[in-house]
Formats: structure tokens, sequence, C-alpha cells
């Protein structure tokens, strides 16, 4: 299984990078790094910030923290389109052909696959991570996912779907810390850590337990923000006031319209509101040296 997604990634694979240590140099400007849930999500919450930097030509880094799988569909094969999706959306967002070069990269011990968008400075890096989907009475249904789990539970044991070396807490929190040193972004993006408080009947648990583990691989060792970190709502967006319009409006319905057709799960206006929308709230950034403690009330029933 894991051999017919790299052969999908691409034909090329580049020597291995590998890292182990975090750098501790100051951070390189015009570069960023975003961690993300599910392949979509940068697209409709953070976008058009992210189309900015692709097109000023900076250093783009983004980081998918689950497959993106859903209960109803083969995992890896819908995971898969969902990659072919945020391909195609990035190649519109840089305007370039869409080739791209695999490339590993061994982090601690564990590979992440890393795309390249040839000519650009656009890395998209996947994790695999099972993700949260449906609820308990649906047939394989999965309403807490394995982000959730290894935050609530240090010894549980999350195995990526593609047949990738294992995670806990602690292994997958020092991956993501390790690769923001190598990275060495000017800013972080992340979901919102406090989603559950913000939407609480409908934000998606992997959007909160992600944030999270960004803001955790984002402290230093006494625990203070490391690099600055901006979080965005996600689906409580929709009953905010509209703020994207004109040039920027555009080309983020140009990008989506990219995507979404590789993904069979959604339709096109399936969040039309978010074309008008990007919400990033002045009090949830997070500048170097300030504490952060991760919200205490984040609970998802199990089944």
């Amino acid at each position: 299984m894991r051999r017919s997604m790299l052969s999908l990634l691409s034909s090329v694979v580049l020597g291995a990078a590998v890292l182990t240590t975090a750098q501790a140099e100051a951070p390189a400007a015009g570069t960023t790094l975003t961690f993300v849930a599910h392949q979509d999500d940068d697209l409709l919450f953070m976008n058009p910030d992210i189309a900015m930097d692709v097109e000023a030509g900076n250093n783009v880094w983004v980081v998918y923290l689950t497959a993106g799988e859903v209960h109803t569909r083969d995992p890896m094969s819908y995971a898969n389109m969902r990659i072919e999706g945020e391909r195609a959306a990035y190649a519109k967002t840089a305007r370039v052909p869409n080739k791209w070069t695999y490339e590993e990269l061994w982090v601690n011990g564990r590979p992440l696959a890393t795309n390249r968008l040839n000519g650009t400075n656009v890395r998209l890096v996947f994790t695999f991570v099972h993700g949260a989907s449906g609820e308990c009475k649906d047939v394989n249904g999965d309403p807490r996912g394995d982000l959730y789990r290894m935050l609530k539970d240090p010894s549980y044991v999350a195995r990526p779907i593609d047949g990738r070396p294992s995670y806990t807490r602690e292994s997958f929190t020092a991956v993501l810390h390790t690769l923001i040193g190598y990275v060495n972004p000017a800013h972080i993006r992340s979901s919102s850590t406090i989603g559950h408080r913000d939407d609480p009947n409908s934000d998606h648990v992997d959007h909160t337990s992600g944030a999270i583990f960004a803001a955790e691989a984002d402290l230093d060792s006494a625990r203070n923000t490391w690099i600055r970190r901006d979080e965005y709502t996600g689906y409580h967006s929709r009953d905010l006031p509209e703020n994207v319009f004109g040039y920027w409006q555009t080309r983020k319905i140009e990008i989506w319209d990219e995507y979404w057709p590789h993904d069979p799960a959604v339709a096109r206006d399936s969040h039309a509101y978010a074309f008008s929308r990007q919400i990033r709230p002045d009090d949830r950034v997070f500048r170097p040296g300030t504490p952060w403690v991760p919200p205490g009330d984040f609970s998802v029933p199990g089944c």
C-alpha cells in the first residue's frame, strides 16, 4: 500500500535529508510553516495569507497532520485524491505547471513524505496519521482520531495508514519540533487551539487536536512560544463578517476550484462561506516568549 502511495506522489526520489536536532538560528525571513489537520484546511481557512506568500516567492511549507481520510471511503485511495487536489491547488497558486518532486525527509528517524513544487519554494509534507471521521454509530466511524488519542493518552500508539513508523504523543511532538528547527520559519500558522469553544457543535476534533500539537511543538524548554504562531478560525468563520474581497477573493476561489474536483467528499460550494473569509484573531497570535498552556476543557466522548 505504501509503495503505491509513493509512486503516485512522484516518480523521482532525491537523496533523503536526515534531521535529528532542532536548530537555534534566528528565524529566516520570508519563510512560513503551516500546520493543518486535513488537506483543504489551508485552502479554506488560511488563504489568502498562504497564497500571498507563494506569490511573493517565499519559502512555504505546509504540513498535513492527518491522512485526511473519511470512514465512508477507502483510506489510502481517498488520501491520495486529496493529495492530488492540494498539488493542483498549489500549482495554480504559484502559476506553474503541476509538476512535483518527491523528497523523503527523515526526521528523528521517521520518514515524512515531502513534495516540492518544481521551480518554486513550496513544499507539502504528509504524515498519514489516522484522522477522525463519522460517529460511533457509523460503520468504521471514529469521532476521535489518533491525534486526539495521542493527546489524551501518552502511551497510545498511532500507526499511519500508509505503514510508516508509529508515533506516540512524545515522538510526534518531537518530530514536529525538529521540523520547525529545520524549516526555521519567520512564523507558524495553525488552526485554533480553542476551536471547540468557538464552535462546540461542529468544529472538527482534528482541527483542535492538530493545533494543540503545533503549539506544543512550538515551545522552548521553558514552555514559552519559540517561533511566532498565528491561529486561524475554522468552521466558526462562517458566523463572522466577510473580510476577503476583490483580487484575493478571486484568487482564493480559483485555487479552491483546482482542489475540489479531486475530492469526491466535497462539492464546490460545500464551504462557500470561506471564499470571503479568513479569520485570524489578534488575541490568537502567540509571539516568542509567550507562555502557552493547552486548553483543559478539550474533550470528545468515546465510543
